[in-house]
Formats: structure tokens, sequence, C-alpha cells
């Protein structure tokens, strides 16, 4: 069977100068690391000089790209690249700015990645580490003790992804994809929903459409400043995924020992 090409997403916006940076070393990385895939940088309306810059490096690095027009923030960019990546048959890889990849086959693995069936797996999913050697997560998971939300393995030593297996799980936007069969069946992220939250909300419509999320431990994303890998639970997003999905059962993703 001929493989499906791959659309590599990442989001884009700076206010100043110096946040461009990371974003550089984002698409160096994934343009060396990936180079059979197409990356679109989707700028959230950065200020007039800063889109002009990173139009300007995307262009060096023969990268796409693309001012977002509809919309706002991550869930709107992710779209953008949805619904490129569904009218041109392609797979689409999402990857955060200030994220690098390091391994030549990080791309490939998840491509790979399949679910308890043996078939592909819907998503695939990578974790995010730091340089200081700690996870800020790999996918999510939902408490029974805090009835919320949590990252896998959140600021534990990185070894222990060298043992963990490929989960069933929700995994995050941040290293995140999506096999193009799953765009049309499941639609395009709620635009109403930011970060962990609109993740969560896409992997749980693809459970519930059928499909698996899983999350492979040997693809890992290098953070290059630190943060919080938990979904905020006092956030409005929270209420509003709760709401969304009030008929979902969410003890499916919890651990049997937390």
């Amino acid at each position: 069977m001929e493989s499906v090409p791959t659309l590599i997403v990442v989001p884009a916006r700076a206010e100043n100068a110096e946040e461009i940076e990371p974003l550089l070393r984002t698409l160096v990385s994934v343009t060396a690391t990936a180079p059979d895939a197409m990356v679109l940088v989707v700028d959230d309306r950065s200020p007039a000089p800063q889109a002009q810059m990173i139009e300007v490096a995307a262009t060096e690095l023969d990268c796409a790209y693309v001012l977002q027009q509809d919309g706002s923030g991550d869930s709107a960019a992710f779209n953008v690249g949805l619904s490129v990546a569904a009218e041109h048959g392609m797979d689409v890889c999402f990857v955060a700015s200030g994220l690098t990849l390091d391994s030549p086959r990080w791309l490939d693995r998840l491509r790979a990645r399949t679910g308890t069936d043996g078939e592909p797996a819907a998503v695939a999913g990578g974790a995010v580490v730091h340089a200081a050697g700690t996870i800020r997560q790999a996918g999510y998971f939902f408490s029974r003790f805090r009835r919320a939300w949590r990252a896998r393995l959140r600021n534990v030593p990185t070894v222990l992804l060298d043992v963990d297996q490929p989960l069933l799980c929700p995994v995050s936007s941040e290293l995140q994809f999506v096999r193009n069969a799953w765009i049309e069946r499941v639609g395009l992220y709620d635009e109403l929903l930011t970060g962990a939250h609109a993740a969560l909300d896409f992997c749980i419509r693809v459970g519930e459409a059928g499909g698996e999320c899983v999350l492979e431990p040997t693809v890992r994303g290098l953070a290059l400043e630190i943060a919080d890998g938990d979904p905020d639970y006092t956030a409005r997003d929270e209420h509003r995924l709760r709401f969304k999905h009030a008929a979902v059962n969410f003890y499916r993703w919890t651990p049997e020992v937390i």
C-alpha cells in the first residue's frame, strides 16, 4: 500500500524578536529529522514585524507559511492544518513551537504505531521532556482521587520512558500525529477549547468514534522552556470539556494504580 504523506503543523505566535528563536529551533529540528514531510507554519496573527520575520525564516527552511485568518489560538491553527491535510490526502502531525526532536526516525515511529487490534492507531503521540531530565507529560490519565485529568509521568525522571510501553490514552497536541482517515471521521479541533483540554476533547471524540489514541514513549520532544504539563482543572475549559462529554465515562482512562 502506498504510504500517505505527512504534513507537520507548527503553530506560531511571536510578540517580539526574542520569541521567534524557539520557533526557529523547532523548525530546524523537524526539517532535519523528518525531511520527507512538508512543514506548515501557521502564524496566529503575530504583529507585522514578527510575522514578516517568521515568514522569511520559514521560506529559508523550505517550510510553507500561512497567516491564520479565521479564529485565534492553537486550536484554530490545528484546524488550518487538518483542513489542508484532509484536502490533500495527508496525515498530519502537530509539533509545538519550542520543542526540538533529535531522533531521525521519530515521525516514522508515530506513523507505524498500532493499536490493540494491530491496525494503525488513529492518533499517536509522543512525550515531552525537559532538559533537566524530567517529563512534562506522556499523555494524560483521569485521576479518580482528584477527579480531574492529569499528565502521565509528570515530573518523574525521563529514564522511566525507557521502560514505558505504548499505552492507550489521550495524547497531547504538543506532539500528536493524526491519521488522514480519522480527520473526516472525527472532524476538527473545538476552537472553544485550548491547550490540553482541546487535545483531550479531540482524543475523547476519536475514542467515541471507535479509534485508538496511543502514546509512543520512544518519541520524545525536548522542551526548550520548563512548563507544567497538567491540565488546569480550575479553567473554564475544564467545565466545557466535562459538560460536552457528560455521557462519557472518563474512568476508562484511569490506571489501575495511581
